[in-house]
């Protein structure tokens, strides 16, 4: 080793190993004549700090440079004297066998090998590089900042998307945590989206996206950030709601920004959106878990009849797994058939001959029911579980159908359809094939649909119910009297019968106006050439008000609770 260092300090190359910091471990005697000081008292020091100055005085080294070389090194020509050229040409290399990585330094006088012209041109070209290698890194730069905004933003809308949101939210949170205050965030989603896309196609509806954004844009403050998440989904964040009643002005705020009629290429659209709304003072809470929350929040909002806005609330959280449980059971219940129909007498309120039946769905088994249908009907709707239902009962009812007429009755059968199944083309084409199969002739049997679907979306509704009717299949209006009812409505409608909901029949002999008003769609129906069906018929006293009206049909508890047949005879009353 002692032989080692004498031959290696005969180099007239200065050699320094120094530690991964550039620490000074070894030097021989050409690094020491260079720095100008003895070997030993330069160990343990900076490397950094040892060496001269070049002819303009600033460092040959920097640490910053050595950083950048990497595991390859690197090398530089620097200058220390001009008047009398003095040239040391410096290179230097990380070991990378071993674990901590020191580095070899090798500073070599070039002096007589160059002239100062060439280093002139040397650092001309070493300059050039060094710019085109920054026009290149900046490009680069600028190309992944184009990237990350395209990234974050939505394509159609120009708006912040998910992720752009998830940044901004990572901001307010720590906003939150330095200073305290609350974030609030308001879930909007726009209304019967899916149908304008149907009705008028997806360039209108995103031409109505981006309107949507504007309104909501200009309805903001200065410092809320907007976004879009997706499909008919826009978030809201703010730091400048204090309270529910805060929070609420703002909601109504957008909702009538966003309600004005908006007219595009000869079509004009009424938008309307709902609204869920979270608030959060704890800036420990994550991301998803404040949008879960307003997403949540806004499911809530949906199934409210008034205003569409709606706060998250713990008990929420506790309906979505009821909701969940339910879900699985409607589930289950299709995979396994473990459902049955229940079936409702409809009578001749004059001497109460039965006319026909409506078949009910009801889930577990007979003897015991798991779930009501206001309980599960919803969550069918909700996860479009109601389409495989609604076949089943559309077959099950069909085939009952037959065994009765088969056993010599002539009652007819009413099947519930949902507006989900009407809104998906080709229901017509299942109903009249499952008719044929189960050999019964259609004029036998009647659809039930609300008035909601044949109001909102007549055009497509008139489309498959003519062609029920073109067959002969009956189509009763059902629940009548608790939605739009508007009466000029039901001569443009594509039905047979109305059927008035319970909520007439209940209280009518206590209440003189529903009495006037019942009487009044009994006399309409009639003008109309329409039949008329009362529901949720309980008492005799009922029954008998009814008859003195001019009411014709009925269905009621008084007739009959909605009950499985056991046999084809059970069909009597």
């Amino acid at each position: 080793m002692g032989r080692l260092e004498a031959a290696l300090g005969t180099i007239s190359d200065a050699l320094v190993i120094t530690s991964s910091e550039g620490r000074v471990l070894w030097c021989n005697a050409s690094y020491a004549r260079l720095v100008a000081r003895a070997a030993p008292g330069l160990l343990g020091e900076s490397i950094f700090d040892q060496l001269p100055r070049d002819c303009d005085s600033a460092p040959l080294l920097n640490p910053a440079q050595v950083k950048a070389g990497g595991d390859q090194g690197g090398h530089t020509t620097k200058v220390l004297q001009r008047h009398r050229l003095r040239a040391l040409q410096i290179e230097w290399r990380p070991v990378c066998t071993e674990r901590r990585r020191p580095l070899i330094f090798c500073f070599r006088d070039v002096s007589a090998l160059l002239s100062y012209e060439q280093l002139r041109v040397e650092a001309e070209q070493i300059e050039r590089r060094r710019q085109q290698t920054e026009n290149l890194n900046r490009a680069l730069e600028l190309e992944r900042l184009a990237l990350a905004t395209k990234v974050m933003e939505c394509p159609v809308t120009g708006l912040p998307n998910r992720r752009g949101l998830q940044v901004s939210l990572s901001a307010a949170l720590r906003t939150q945590r330095e200073n305290g205050g609350r974030i609030t965030i308001l879930f909007c989603d726009l209304n019967g989206f899916k149908e304008i896309n149907d009705l008028h196609g997806h360039q209108i509806g995103d031409e109505l996206l981006i309107e949507i954004g504007r309104r909501l844009q200009r309805s903001l403050r200065f410092g809320d950030i907007l976004a879009r998440l997706g499909g008919d989904e826009f978030v809201i964040l703010t730091m400048g709601v204090f309270d529910e009643a805060d929070a609420f002005q703002l909601a109504m705020r957008l909702m009538d920004a966003v309600g004005q009629t908006w007219s595009v290429e000869d079509h004009t659209i009424r938008p309307s959106m709902s609204i869920g709304i979270t608030i959060s003072d704890d800036p420990e809470i994550s991301i998803d878990e404040l949008i879960r929350r307003a997403d949540l929040a806004m499911y809530e909002a949906k199934g409210k009849s008034d205003r569409h806005i709606a706060f998250y609330q713990p008990s929420i959280d506790r309906k979505v797994r009821q909701n969940i449980q339910m879900r699985h059971q409607l589930e289950d219940a299709i995979l396994h058939e473990a459902m049955f129909l229940a079936y409702q007498p409809i009578v001749d309120l004059h001497d109460q001959t039965l006319l026909g039946m409506e078949a009910l769905l009801r889930l577990g088994e007979r003897s015991a029911p798991i779930a009501t249908p206001t309980e599960f009907i919803p969550v069918a709707e909700r996860t479009a579980l109601i389409l495989p239902l609604g076949r089943w009962v559309i077959g099950e009812a069909l085939k009952r159908l037959r065994q009765l007429r088969g056993a010599g009755s002539n009652v007819s059968m009413a099947i519930n359809v949902s507006p989900l199944q009407l809104r998906e083309s080709g229901l017509s084409d299942f109903f009249l094939t499952q008719v044929e199969h189960a050999g019964v002739d259609p004029s036998w049997t009647a659809i039930e649909v609300t008035e909601s679907i044949l109001i909102e979306q007549p055009d497509l509704a008139a489309c498959e119910l003519s062609r029920l009717r073109e067959a002969g299949v009956k189509v009763h209006l059902d629940d009548f009297g608790t939605g739009y009812s508007s009466m000029s409505w039901l001569a443009r409608l594509p039905i047979d019968t109305i059927k008035v909901d319970r909520s007439f029949v209940a209280d009518f002999l206590e209440n003189d106006r529903k009495a006037v008003v019942l009487e009044a769609m009994i006399r309409l129906s009639r003008d109309l050439g329409l039949g008329l069906i009362a529901e949720g018929i309980e008492t005799a006293e009922q029954h008998a008000g009814l008859l003195s009206l001019g009411c014709e049909q009925g269905q009621g508890f008084l007739f009959g609770r909605p009950e499985p047949l056991i046999d084809s005879s059970a069909a009597t009353v």
